[in-house]
C-alpha cells in the first residue's frame, strides 16, 4: 500500500545526502586522528600499572603510636590496670608486625625489631600468665587475674615492659618520619 518512491535524482535529494556523507568524513576523521593522537601521550599519565601499596604508612603508625599511649593500659599505673588489658596487649602485637613491616628498609629497622621482640616477649608472658582474663573470661583455668592475687606482680612488669617499648617504638618512629 505504501510505496517508498526513491529520491529525485539532481535537483537536491540524492545530492544532498551524499555531500551530507562526505561533509561528515572531513569532520570525523581529523578528530578522531586527534585523539587517537592523545591516548599516545606520555604526559596522559604513568606508562606502568599503578602500584599497589598495602599497610599503613610510618605517618600512619605514628598516629597509632599516639592512640596507644593514650589508652588506659598505659596510662593507668600497670599494678590497677592490667587486668583489663587483654585487647591492648593484642593490638599492640599487631602494631610491633606492622611497624617491623613497614620500616624494613629503614636506618631504624635494627632497633625496631629489638624494641618490637622486647615487647611481643613481654605480650606473651602476659597471656601465658592469663594476666587479662579476669574481664574477658572470669575464672577461666582458676585465673586469678585480682590485683591483690599471685599474678598480680608478674602481670604489672609485663603490662609496664609492653608500656617502656611502645613508648621507645614511638621515639624510633619519629626519628623516621
Amino acid at each position: 500500500m505504501w510505496t517508498r518512491t526513491p529520491p529525485a535524482q539532481g535537483v537536491g535529494g540524492g545530492l544532498f545526502y551524499a555531500a551530507l556523507v562526505v561533509n561528515l568524513r572531513v569532520l570525523l576523521v581529523p578528530a578522531l586522528l586527534v585523539l587517537a593522537c592523545a591516548g599516545c601521550s606520555r604526559e596522559a599519565g604513568p606508562s606502568g600499572p599503578p602500584v599497589a601499596k598495602y599497610g599503613p604508612s610510618v605517618q600512619d603508625l605514628t598516629v597509632k603510636v599516639t592512640a596507644l599511649q593514650a589508652d588506659q593500659c598505659q596510662t593507668v599505673p600497670a599494678a590497677t590496670v592490667f587486668p583489663e588489658c587483654e585487647r591492648y596487649a593484642t593490638e599492640v602485637v599487631n602494631f610491633g608486625n606492622s611497624v617491623i613491616s613497614e620500616t624494613a628498609g629503614s636506618k631504624q629497622a635494627t632497633a625496631i625489631k629489638a624494641v618490637v621482640d622486647q615487647m611481643q616477649a613481654a605480650v606473651g608472658d602476659y597471656e601465658k600468665r592469663q594476666c587479662g582474663v579476669g574481664t574477658q573470661n572470669p575464672g577461666l583455668n582458676n585465673a586469678n587475674p585480682a590485683t591483690n592475687g599471685p599474678n598480680a606482680a608478674p602481670c604489672a612488669a609485663a603490662l609496664t615492659t609492653v608500656r617502656e617499648q611502645v613508648d621507645a617504638i614511638g621515639k624510633l618512629l619519629n626519628q623516621i618520619s
